[in-house]
């Protein structure tokens, strides 16, 4: 096995790793989500400077270390960088939040290039454009569909059987679906209004770019992650903080 590799990755994660390096967590179009050193990162004079920068888009030249599950990081060179992200609160908010989705939900080692472009495509429109909770919302949806949770919305995701359209429809994170009057006795369900469900069947079928005019209300945003949230705590029993900082954000009119 050739131990020299080069991918392109967006930086999801830094930190201090011993004396003057850092250690990374990147999401490669090559080789899915990986650690990676880069060795005198933290010295003023380092070769790496601002290529890895969190939300960067960079070009890697690897070294893998045998028997180990991290690489050396041994030159970069940036493809992308948002650089609205980096001088903007908001817009980095939503961004960490769309990364802690990749850096907790996706395995190590697992590459999928469709997932890689969502991530990009995302953080390039949070980059570029004004409506991030749209932006956002857009993702969850996608990310679950990508992920293998794609919420079933057309039939009753329990009996199979066709669904009356009511004003208000329960969501059952245990059957991964919408469920019927029926079924839904009994279970613990995520109630929401019909108009939400219909946004959230649109983003499944569409693509980033024919979503762009898609308008959605502050109370579907809610319930999309509310949704989100309760398939995510069923499915991998864990809760992600920066769905609370969504909140927050809204809260006080962000």
């Amino acid at each position: 096995m050739i131990p020299y590799h080069k991918t392109t990755g967006i930086i999801i994660k830094v930190r201090s790793y011993g004396e003057g390096n850092k250690h990374l967590t990147v999401y490669t179009r090559g080789f899915g989500k990986i650690h990676a050193v880069a060795k005198g990162a933290s010295k003023i004079k380092s070769r790496f400077g601002s290529t890895i920068e969190l939300f960067t888009e960079t070009k890697l030249f690897l070294y893998k270390q045998q028997n180990k599950d991290l690489y050396l990081l041994t030159q970069t060179e940036i493809e992308t960088h948002f650089k609205n992200i980096s001088k903007n609160v908001k817009k980095y908010t939503y961004a960490s939040a769309v990364s802690d989705f990749i850096n907790t939900f996706v395995p190590f080692g697992e590459k999928s290039r469709s997932l890689y472009e969502l991530f990009f495509n995302t953080l390039s429109k949070i980059n570029s454009e004004e409506n991030e909770s749209r932006i956002f919302s857009m993702f969850m949806v996608k990310f679950l569909t990508q992920t293998g949770f794609k919420i079933a919305l057309n039939l009753c995701a329990s009996c199979g059987n066709g669904l009356v359209q009511n004003r208000r429809m329960a969501v059952s994170p245990k059957h991964g679906g919408v469920v019927c009057e029926d079924c839904s006795n009994g279970i613990s369900t995520v109630e929401v209004y019909n108009n939400t469900l219909k946004l959230m069947d649109l983003m499944q079928r569409k693509n980033f770019d024919s979503l762009t005019n898609l308008k959605i209300e502050d109370n579907s945003h809610m319930e999309i992650e509310k949704i989100v949230e309760h398939f995510l705590e069923y499915n991998f029993e864990l809760k992600l903080k920066s769905l609370k900082v969504m909140e927050s954000i809204r809260n006080y009119g962000g």
